[in-house]
């Protein structure tokens, strides 16, 4: 069993402009709802790639509809309700320029009681858990140290986690030494306090956190591919050219095709070419929409990964 932590879920919804204007009026051509959140996003993708995995999380009486959303795709979820709403998140696309805007609420208020209860049901969970996915950002009124917390707790009874944060939920989850971390670059730049914008810079500041316990550091960087790093060998992923519709949810889909990988022991070249052509599946979509495990068949027979040699 997989199981994904959505602290911070949301309702996506998508609005499809044609030549978005900033300060006028605007006309939306059509609009898509979506269940969404980091861990959510993982957990649609990991279905879709034929994993049992179940969701966990707070939500809000607001989010009904994406709990009825993960039953009718056969998710199991076990949520620990909340009083407050959860967020909803605006995604515009301008489909004239071809930009992709996101528009994202900080997060409903939490109660320390709320937050205690989730942290029993992530415990209840582990011992039928190979893999556990923490992701996503933490409402305002969490203890950033949230995710190093839970990791430390976990790591005792030999599960591996991997994290998917930003800022200083980033910062102190790797402390706690994670199995795998996903930053993209502007994330893994704040960790480092620089502006990274070098492969070497990259490899350089991603070897430190393995050099610190970390065994996979893999950095996103958007149209450019990735870079996976390990304690044995760095690969460059190039990215592979297609007709992109979408950006919300590819490093979702990035880190379902890992935790597919380490879930089913898979070598970590196989490993890399699924969650390259996960994320890549995904962009071809409007909407956060899942991957498709048919064009993730077809789509890792064209990633190309190549080795670089460590200075």
């Amino acid at each position: 069993m997989i199981t994904t932590v959505t602290i911070n879920p949301a309702i996506d919804r998508t609005l499809i402009i044609d030549d978005f204007k900033v300060g006028a009026v605007n006309r939306v051509s059509r609009s898509i709802i979506d269940a969404g959140g980091k861990g959510i996003n993982v957990a649609k993708n990991l279905k879709n790639l034929g994993n049992d995995v179940v969701c966990l999380g707070f939500m809000g009486p607001n989010g009904k509809y994406i709990e009825d959303v993960l039953n009718k795709l056969g998710i199991e979820s076990h949520f620990v309700p909340i009083e407050s709403d959860i967020r909803i998140n605006i995604k515009i696309i301008d489909e004239k320029y071809h930009t992709y805007t996101d528009i994202n609420e900080a997060g409903p208020d939490v109660s320390r009681d709320e937050v205690e209860k989730l942290i029993s049901s992530i415990n209840e969970h582990v011992d039928f858990s190979n893999v556990i996915v923490l992701s996503g950002s933490l409402p305002p009124s969490v203890d950033k140290r949230f995710y190093g917390y839970v990791i430390e707790k976990i790591k005792k009874k030999g599960i591996k986690v991997i994290l998917d944060a930003d800022g200083d939920a980033l910062k102190y989850g790797i402390e706690a030494k994670p199995y795998m971390i996903k930053p993209n670059v502007h994330e893994l730049s704040q960790i480092a306090g620089k502006k990274l914008e070098r492969k070497d810079e990259i490899i350089e500041e991603g070897m430190k956190i393995i050099e610190n316990g970390v065994s996979i550091v893999a950095v996103s960087m958007g149209g450019k591919g990735s870079l996976v790093l390990t304690d044995e060998k760095i690969y460059f992923v190039k990215p592979i050219k297609v007709d992109v519709k979408g950006t919300v949810g590819a490093g979702d889909a990035y880190v379902a095709g890992f935790a597919h990988g380490i879930y089913n022991n898979l070598a970590i070249e196989e490993t890399i070419k699924m969650a390259s052509a996960a994320s890549t599946s995904v962009v071809m979509r409007e909407g956060t929409k899942a991957c498709s495990l048919k064009d993730v068949n077809e789509l890792k027979e064209k990633v190309e990964i190549g080795i670089i040699e460590r200075g």
